[in-house]
């Protein structure tokens, strides 16, 4: 008889699982992504575009930053080096900066563009949602 593996406890099961949605989530954002960029470039041409991949990106890193908050702190690893998380934090905020800099001063504020861009995750969470929806009906 083989070693037997340990049964898996709720929480790495609520672990995996809450992580299967997160990824969910972020392909459904990729996706609003290329469909408004798509549409973005139809209707406004480059500096439409430009505004769009801004603004979503800027979202993009909220959003991801925010996770990675959670799950550091619902989950602390040991022996967290303070020179790490202090790079981390100041490329992030280069990061954002730069992605909002572009945004207002290259793409002048394309409106549409830029509220399209702001709700990438809002477009993949709604997914989320409906997608939990229609699972829930057919089983």
């Amino acid at each position: 008889m083989g070693a037997m593996e340990a049964p898996e406890t709720p929480t790495e099961k609520a672990d995996g699982e809450a992580s299967v949605v997160l990824g969910r989530v972020k392909r459904i954002s990729a996706g609003a992504y290329v469909a408004f960029a798509i549409f973005s470039l139809i209707s406004s041409g480059f500096p439409g575009f430009l505004a769009l991949t801004c603004s979503a990106l800027v979202i993009m890193i909220s959003f991801l930053w925010l996770e990675g908050i959670v799950n550091t702190l619902l989950q602390p690893s040991p022996h967290l080096k303070p020179w790490r998380i202090t790079v981390r934090a100041l490329a992030r905020y280069v990061l954002f900066g730069a992605a909002l800099a572009v945004t207002i001063l290259v793409a002048r504020f394309d409106a549409l563009s830029v509220l399209l861009g702001f709700s990438i995750v809002v477009v993949g969470i709604m997914g989320e949602a409906l997608y939990s929806n229609f699972r829930s009906f057919t089983d």
